[in-house]
C-alpha cells in the first residue's frame, strides 16, 4: 500500500510541474507580447528640447542646483568634525559629575549623548550613527549635512528616472531578453557586452534602488529629529522640545534656508557638550 501511495504523489507532483512549467513559458509569452505592444504604441516623434530654451533651462538648471547641493552636502558630512578631538571638556561644563562619562580610550571625560565609535576610534558629540557612504560618524556638526544629503539624494534620483525613462520611452528600443542583465552572473556570461537597452534597463534599476533607499532612511531620521532623538535613543523625551525647536538643534537658527547651500551659516544653540543647561534653557521658555 505503501507503494502505491508513493507512485500516486510522484504522478501527481509531475503534474504540478508541468502545469506550472506550461504556466510559467505562457505568462513569458504573455509579457513579451505585451513589450511588443508598447514598443508600438509609444510615440516616437518626441520634441527635442533646444540648448538655450526655457524649457531646457527648467530641467538643467533645478538639476545642477540639486547635483550641487547633494556633492557638497556630502563633502561636507565627511569633513566637518564632530569628534571630541580639540574641543575642552571640563566637568564644570556640566550641572553634575554623574553627567559625565570616562571613556578609557579617548581618556577624557565625555559628556551626555557622546558615544565612542570602534570605527573612528573617537568619541563623537550627540552621535547619530556611522555613515558607510561617507565612512564617517554623523553627529552633532555634521547631521544637517547628512540629512539634506539624503533629500537632494532622493530628488536628484526621482529626476533622473524621469529623463531617463522619457529619454528611454522617445529613443531606446528595450527588449524584454534585455532585462536578463538583471539576472545575477548574466554579465559575466555575455562577457559584459552590453547592448543600448541593456545600459539604460542598469541606469534605471540604480536610480531605483537609490530613491528607495534614500527616502527610506530621510523618513527615519527625519522621524528622529522631530522626536528630538538620536538612532541610540529609543522614546526617551528629555531632549524634546517641541518641533521647532528640535530643528533648530539640529539645523541651527537659520534652519530654513539651511537647505539652499551648505555654505549657509546656521549657528547652532547648543555645542554638543554643554546638554544640562541647554534642557534647562529650553524647559524655561
Amino acid at each position: 500500500m505503501i507503494t502505491i501511495h508513493s507512485e500516486v504523489s510522484c504522478s501527481q507532483l509531475a503534474k504540478v510541474v508541468d502545469r506550472l512549467f506550461c504556466y510559467g513559458i505562457t505568462a513569458m509569452v504573455t509579457i513579451d507580447k505585451f513589450w511588443k505592444f508598447l514598443r508600438t504604441v509609444r510615440k516616437k516623434s518626441c520634441t527635442e528640447l533646444p540648448s538655450g530654451s526655457i524649457w531646457y533651462l527648467t530641467h538643467v538648471l533645478p538639476l545642477t542646483f540639486m547635483v550641487f547641493n547633494l556633492l557638497t552636502n556630502f563633502v561636507a558630512v565627511m569633513y566637518a568634525d564632530s569628534s571630541v578631538i580639540g574641543r575642552l571638556l571640563t566637568v564644570t561644563e556640566y550641572t553634575s559629575k554623574e553627567d559625565t562619562m570616562y571613556c578609557t580610550i579617548c581618556q577624557c571625560h565625555v559628556p551626555l549623548r557622546c558615544w565612542h565609535c570602534d570605527i573612528c576610534n573617537v568619541c563623537i558629540l550627540t552621535r547619530d550613527h556611522h555613515c558607510t557612504f561617507s565612512t564617517t560618524c554623523v553627529g552633532h556638526y555634521n547631521r544637517r549635512y547628512f540629512l539634506w544629503f539624503l533629500l537632494y539624494l532622493s530628488a536628484a534620483s526621482f529626476y533622473e528616472i524621469i529623463l531617463i525613462g522619457y529619454y528611454t520611452y522617445c529613443r531606446v528600443t528595450i527588449k524584454f531578453s534585455d532585462l536578463m542583465v538583471l539576472v545575477p552572473f548574466q554579465s559575466v556570461i555575455t562577457g559584459f557586452h552590453l547592448t543600448v537597452g541593456q545600459i539604460f534597463v542598469v541606469l534605471l534599476t540604480l536610480n531605483l534602488i537609490a530613491v528607495t533607499m534614500s527616502s527610506l532612511l530621510l523618513i527615519y531620521h527625519l522621524d528622529k529629529v522631530r522626536k528630538g532623538l538620536v538612532c541610540h535613543e529609543k522614546q526617551d523625551s528629555n531632549y524634546d522640545f517641541g518641533l521647532m525647536r528640535n530643528l533648530e538643534t539640529v539645523f541651527g537658527e537659520k534652519w530654513y534656508i539651511t537647505w539652499i547651500s551648505p555654505f549657509i551659516k546656521s549657528k547652532l544653540p547648543n555645542n554638543g557638550i554643554d546638554w544640562q543647561s541647554h534642557v534647562d534653557q529650553y524647559k524655561t521658555k
